[in-house]
């Protein structure tokens, strides 16, 4: 990588991080005791589509995290850091995947102009994070009712943020670094 591209990449790496933050934490909408609705997912999910991953890893999990730090939710940072990593990773082996791809074949696979083995990944990442926040909910507090009470409300907040990355994405036709 040259001098100037990895320059391009930290400096977006470090917005995407910026919007990870902001968008979690300015963006939300309380919806329970510890649930709220939020659109940082949405830029973590462009960050996978945009960045290498290891500087997606960075600004989904420490921007999420920090999020946390800032909103008065510090005991839920290690676990939003954890989250947000492995969805990262879930979803990039994905968007790898369909990138190796040959154009044709990825042209005769898509749902709405979007690869299927890209939302296959979407799906799974969503799944990951609705999952890990129930047992980390169940770990922490020691019932499971509670965080029964959240599945809905952090169902919901991935899919619309998934929903709003696709179509941004294609929108904005931004190919990855």
């Amino acid at each position: 990588m040259k001098n100037k591209d990895k320059t391009t990449t930290l400096v977006i790496t470090a917005l995407m991080t910026a919007l990870v933050l902001i968008c979690t934490l300015l963006l939300r909408i309380p919806c329970g005791p510890d649930c709220y609705i939020h659109l940082g997912d949405t830029v973590i999910f462009l960050a996978v589509l945009i960045l290498p991953r290891r500087y997606a890893c960075f600004a989904g999990s420490v921007g999420a995290a920090l999020a946390d730090l800032m909103g008065g939710f510090a005991f839920w940072a290690p676990w939003t850091f954890f989250i947000k990593l492995i969805m990262v990773l879930v979803f990039g082996v994905y968007v790898d995947k369909s990138r190796k791809l040959d154009a044709a074949e990825v042209e005769m696979k898509t749902l709405a102009g979007i690869p299927n083995i890209e939302l296959a990944g979407l799906v799974l990442a969503c799944i990951v994070g609705v999952g890990g926040y129930f047992v980390s909910e169940i770990i922490l507090f020691g019932q499971w009712i509670g965080a029964l009470a959240c599945v809905g409300f952090n169902s919901i907040q991935v899919a619309v943020d998934a929903v709003i990355a696709m179509l941004a994405y294609r929108k904005l036709n931004i190919e990855k670094m």
